[in-house]
């Protein structure tokens, strides 16, 4: 048995997971099933309609925009909506990311109320889809083990945007999964109780929204990971029945899935979401950043750490070492 990770080989382990997942996934993006498998980091096409032109390990506005929430939490100490949403501005404007096909429609709907100096409380009201939750590993981080303040950590994080029960709880549930990873000592099952627990939390919280249950949801596709067949046609189960596209409570859901299918592995994670199909940047980053939770950042290719760090300017690293102390001055 290796040993247990440290918390900074876990902290490090979920941004790397967060952003070689996004990377990962971006050439994938949009494919349905089925599709010719990835099993390595390669560049989108040219001719992809939303990440052509994007370099190999280059990330999309999952990581970039869960960078900008963790920026905001070194800046503060804390997850605070109107931290972030300055963040966001910043990010958008330093990244001329105003126009960009990146941005997801409801993100896109928020910025412009918030332009048109729309109440903060309701520029998010209507923001059902996934966008909270892409970008929501790194708060799930900040208070290890602490299922209740990680829940008031997301729902801070969701509310510039998506400020709707449906995405704060499916928000809420990726934060929790992993904070309970990164307290150690976790099983899959501790991950997904932990993820139910802020799914029913988070529910309460916010515009009420239009949906099904997100803590069900992710208990069924689960059930999905688990079933005694070939691993192909689990995915294609959790395709059908589960969804891998833009709402919340299918993203939530098909990522913890993936993280089941792959027994925890950070890196099989990533390729098994990528492979499924969908929206795959969002669903491989998501999966990749609870299980790099989990197990901490030994897994992940050497090579893969070092494209990405330089296909997009950043020292994951570096950021891993500051949050972990952060974290660490807590206690």
């Amino acid at each position: 048995m290796p040993p247990e990770p440290s918390l900074f080989q876990r902290v490090h382990g979920c941004l790397l997971g967060q952003a070689i997942g996004d990377a990962f996934g971006a050439a994938g993006h949009l494919g349905p099933l089925p599709q010719p498998p990835t099993q390595e980091l390669v560049a989108p096409a040219p001719d992809h309609p939303i990440h052509g032109g994007l370099a190999a390990g280059q990330y999309t506005d999952d990581t970039i925009f869960a960078l900008a929430i963790l920026d905001s939490i070194l800046e503060t100490g804390q997850v605070q909506a109107s931290a972030v949403a300055r963040s966001f501005q910043a990010t958008i404007q330093r990244l001329h990311l105003e126009e960009s096909p990146l941005i997801g429609p409801s993100t896109r709907a928020a910025i412009q109320a918030w332009h048109e100096g729309a109440d903060p409380e309701e520029a998010g009201r209507f923001g059902w889809t996934n966008g909270a939750v892409m970008r929501v590993a790194p708060v799930g981080l900040r208070h290890p083990g602490e299922l209740a303040r990680t829940v008031q950590a997301a729902y801070e994080s969701a509310r510039p945007t998506h400020n709707t029960n449906v995405a704060i709880a499916s928000a809420c549930a990726v934060a929790c999964a992993v904070s309970r990873a990164a307290a150690g000592g976790a099983s899959l099952d501790d991950l997904i109780d932990a993820a139910c627990f802020g799914a029913e939390e988070g529910l309460s919280l916010g515009h009420a929204f239009i949906a099904p249950s997100v803590s069900r949801r992710i208990r069924f596709a689960v059930s999905l990971a688990r079933a005694p067949k070939p691993v192909s046609e689990r995915q294609r189960d959790i395709y059908d029945l589960v969804g891998t596209g833009l709402p919340a409570y299918e993203m939530a859901a098909a990522a913890l899935a993936h993280v089941v299918l792959a027994d925890g592995d950070p890196v099989e994670a990533i390729r098994l979401a990528t492979n499924t199909g969908g929206d795959t940047d969002t669903t491989a980053a998501i999966a990749g950043a609870i299980a790099g939770a989990l197990r901490g950042s030994q897994p992940f290719p050497r090579a893969w750490v070092e494209q990405v760090d330089r296909a997009n300017r950043v020292d994951l690293a570096l950021y891993a070492r500051r949050y972990t102390a952060l974290i660490e001055g807590d206690a």
